[in-house]
């Protein structure tokens, strides 16, 4: 692979490119979907993306799913045509930030491949669950397993000496509990996900997920609407994932440069206090076991973790080389795709909100009247944070009371981040994925319980 993608780079420049790269990503994957203990589907499957970037003053990009050397060398005449025609065009250049070279090659390790683990062992953990979960009480009507894993390769190459070779699995189940009484129907949903092999099943616990899962669902059956209003609010880890993701994407160098976006709220204040001081906010692409975990960014440079936000200051932005080059810093390794056919941007990977020393019992101990609110269903993230949640409880004079179906809240990123008065000594991520127009990029948010002075929330 490294002779060949060589020679395309050495093609580019021949062309006259100042700059180029190739990306090739090959991703082997399994889905199961499991529905009342019926196996619905398993898919097995292979993805096979590549594209050439080129720079002569503006970009040109060509995409394909072939990498036979023909096709490679046409997509390099292709990609440097569209940047010559660009450059004709927009006046402004594009230049990049100089990195070091890096030549590596990344393997798995020691996580279990889950290409090597029979599809019939992965059932039977999905199958075990799934009756685990009906067998919580009669009035469990559904469940519905969605599992699958993946593993890619990824195959990167540029005209400054960097070749770079990384394998990276990810593997996530999802879970939906639905439980009747009556005319009431209640549902729960649960995720869990790391870029992990199959060793996630087993240190996850997918069977006390499930049976927590169906626990809940029952107890909703009978749990009363909250009663709008503004009270001092508790959100769980998940929610607690959802703020910091959102808030981890408006960091991105991309939307700063557009504050009129609905994610561009940043814009403009490096060094400026964006969140209450309880809050240090850091962008992870590299802690094992978290959702999205790689070595290297889109862009071939090495991964770190950054402190985005410290007690409550936005210290910096995250880059891709040409926007660190335009703010005048260091790209540190946040420069994403979906996969190879896209061009990279810098955009969040994990956030991850710092955990201080509080309990929960301490969160809550000062509370008079208050809601605790816990689980994700759905959600829109952005300047305005829009959340359905699953459940909650009410709190009074410092304890969890009855519980309560799911309420809604709004956070207006302005505001409302600086009602946070205190997080708690706890950990956990909120995966998900994130969509935008015909792409979609897997990222996490995580931290500990946190706490807002007050918050409105409806029924």
């Amino acid at each position: 692979m490294k002779d060949l993608l060589e020679k395309i780079i050495e093609n580019a420049v021949g062309l006259g490119a100042e700059y180029a790269d190739v990306r090739i990503q090959r991703i082997y994957s399994n889905t199961i979907r499991i529905v009342n203990g019926r196996i619905e589907r398993t898919i097995p499957s292979v993805e096979l993306t590549a594209s050439i970037r080129v720079l002569k003053g503006v970009w040109g990009i060509s995409s394909l799913t072939s990498i036979s050397e023909d096709d490679l060398l046409g997509a390099v005449n292709k990609a440097f045509k569209m940047a010559k025609t660009g450059a004709e065009r927009i006046p402004e250049t594009i230049k990049i930030k100089e990195v070091k070279p890096v030549e590596d090659k990344v393997k798995l390790g020691e996580i279990q491949d889950p290409r090597e683990v029979p599809i019939e062992e992965k059932m039977e953990i999905i199958l075990e669950c799934d009756n685990a979960a009906r067998s919580v009480d009669t009035r469990i009507i559904r469940t519905d397993y969605s599992y699958s894993d993946n593993v890619t390769e990824k195959y990167f190459c540029n005209s400054e000496g960097s070749y770079i070779e990384e394998i990276i699995p990810f593997t996530e189940l999802r879970i939906v509990v639905v439980a009747r009484e009556g005319e009431v129907i209640q549902q729960t949903i649960g995720r869990i996900a790391a870029s992990a092999g199959q060793e996630l099943m087993a240190y996850a616990d997918p069977l006390e997920v499930s049976e927590r899962l169906a626990r809940d669902t029952v107890k909703l059956l009978s749990a009363k609407s909250p009663s709008p209003g503004k009270y001092p609010v508790v959100v769980d880890n998940g929610i607690t994932g959802l703020i910091a993701l959102s808030t981890g994407l408006m960091t991105s160098a991309q939307f700063a440069s557009m504050p009129e976006s609905e994610l561009g709220a940043f814009a403009g204040k490096l060094g400026q206090k964006v969140c209450s001081e309880v809050i240090t906010l850091t962008d992870d692409p590299t802690s094992s076991g978290l959702p999205v975990v790689f070595h290297y960014d889109e862009e071939g440079v090495p991964a770190r973790p950054v402190n985005v936000i410290e007690n409550g200051v936005l210290r910096t932005y995250i880059h891709s080389r040409e926007t660190a080059y335009r703010f005048e810093t260091e790209p540190l390794g946040h420069s994403r795709a979906p996969n190879a056919l896209f061009q990279p941007k810098p955009i969040v990977s994990n956030a991850i909100i710092k955990s201080s020393d509080l309990s929960f019992e301490e969160l809550i101990e000062n509370i008079r009247e208050g809601v605790y609110l816990r689980g994700v269903v759905g959600a829109t993230i952005g300047r305005i944070i829009q959340c359905k949640t699953m459940m909650g409880y009410r709190i009074v004079d410092g304890e969890l009371g009855e519980p309560l179906r799911g309420a809604t809240f709004v956070v207006d990123a302005s505001k409302d981040l600086f009602n946070i008065d205190a997080v708690a000594n706890d950990f956990d991520i909120l995966p998900l994925r994130l969509i935008e127009g015909d792409r979609f990029y897997p990222v996490s948010g995580g931290g500990p319980h946190i706490r807002f002075k007050e918050l409105k929330i409806g029924g």
